[in-house]
């Protein structure tokens, strides 16, 4: 890998952070709205503690998938295995800095990260098998 296809995983990573939070905050707000509507301000962090984590694990992991194909399809001649694993490995470390790798010990958070690691090369091996050619058959 190069210089800048770090970069490019950091920034990847980054973004599959940002768009976990993202989905994960949409949930507990439909949560508050729809499902639990008017209780206390400890109610709904409470419930946010349940379901953020449960939210990542599901939604995070099917996201890996998703950008293990499309980052692998997007440049064939880089090797998707080795790119999809250092996004995912910058993706655990910036995961873990944000709560001071408190989580980093967790055998939850370490099972969540095993899962996006093999989701993400799930998608790489599809992109990967996706664009080999056909081998020719051989018809007499």
């Amino acid at each position: 890998m190069k210089a800048i296809d770090f970069a490019k995983a950091t920034g990847i990573g980054v973004a599959l952070l940002a768009l976990n939070l993202l989905i994960a905050t949409l949930v507990i707000i439909a949560y508050a709205v729809f499902i639990e509507p008017g209780h206390t301000d400890e109610f709904y962090q409470d419930a946010a503690l349940r379901i953020a984590p449960r939210c990542s694990h599901i939604i995070g992991t099917a996201l890996f998938l998703g950008a293990g194909y499309l980052f692998t399809r997007r440049n064939p001649g880089r090797n998707g295995y080795v790119f999809a694993t250092v996004v995912a490995l910058l993706y655990a470390i910036i995961d873990a800095a944000m709560v001071g790798f408190a989580s980093f010990a967790d055998l939850e958070f370490g099972l969540s990260m095993l899962a996006k690691l093999a989701a993400i090369l799930a998608g790489s091996y599809l992109a990967i098998r996706r664009t080999k050619p056909a081998t020719a058959s051989s018809e007499p």
